[in-house]
């Protein structure tokens, strides 16, 4: 079984809109609606973002900054917990951590497709200037 899974497992942290894409028409096809499968593919992803990223941060740094990844997602938390005690003068905790969630979806999915271009271009000008 884990000759199985790890490979599938590997694939899917690497590739996390592959992920997202399988879930999306995973939960699409058993609640037949959109929405709420893009809403639970963000939810249920945004760990595979945030891991790919990590990879991709050891891969071309050669260092892990697993610890900066930590302290985003707290600041994000931190921030949003701020603007939301603003906004509404009590906290909705489910609310608030939907937000931080998907916001830090939106925010890895950037940086993944940032360090993404970066390693190409770099593996490319290495390749070629080398």
């Amino acid at each position: 079984m884990s000759q199985i899974m790890v490979p599938v497992l590997a694939t899917l942290f690497t590739l996390p809109f592959l992920a997202w894409y399988i879930v999306y028409i995973i939960i699409v096809k058993s609640t037949k609606k959109k929405g709420k499968a893009i809403r639970m593919a963000v939810d249920i992803t945004t760990v595979f973002f945030i891991v790919a990223v990590h990879l991709l941060i050891k891969e071309i740094s050669g260092q892990s900054f697993l610890w900066l990844i930590f302290l985003i997602i707290l600041t994000t938390a931190v921030l949003f917990t701020i603007m939301h005690y603003r906004a509404r003068e009590e906290v909705e905790f489910l609310r608030l951590m939907k937000g931080i969630w998907r916001f830090t979806f939106f925010l890895f999915t950037a940086f993944y497709i940032l360090l993404v271009c970066y390693g190409w271009v770099n593996y490319l000008l290495s390749a070629f200037i080398a």
